[in-house]
């Protein structure tokens, strides 16, 4: 791997965790960053659009811990795939949305700096 590729896997299993973060922390602003403009998430907590998302993360959006135990980046140019073995605690208006999931991410480089495009995230078998 060069050190331009090993560079921006470490760096997009960094922006994995701020994307979660910045969910757990109501941090609507790091978020939009993170979401590109066409971002979708099929997940736990249903089907979100962008828009979706930045207004459950104001505050219905409840998460009270996180951990990937396992992620898996594979980095083609200016696209990068990253498929996890990811867990959360919490709640979303109230509903339970406790997971032990697998995701599959996308995330594509523009302007110099990564953005999240879809999350697909499945229950764990």
């Amino acid at each position: 791997m060069s050190g331009s590729a090993a560079a921006s896997v470490h760096e997009l299993v960094e922006l994995s965790h701020e994307l979660v973060r910045a969910v757990q922390e109501h941090d609507q602003a790091r978020l939009a960053e993170l979401l590109a403009d066409e971002f979708t998430l099929l997940g736990a907590a249903g089907e979100l659009g962008r828009t979706e998302l930045l207004e459950a993360a104001a505050g219905p959006y409840e998460i009270d811990s996180f951990a990937y135990d396992e992620i898996d980046p594979e980095v083609y140019g200016n696209t990068a795939v990253l498929v996890s073995r990811y867990r959360q605690t919490g709640r979303l208006a109230g509903a339970d949305v406790s997971r032990d999931l697998r995701v599959t991410d996308v995330w594509v480089r523009r302007d110099g700096r990564w953005q999240i495009v879809r999350r697909h995230a499945s229950t764990s078998v």
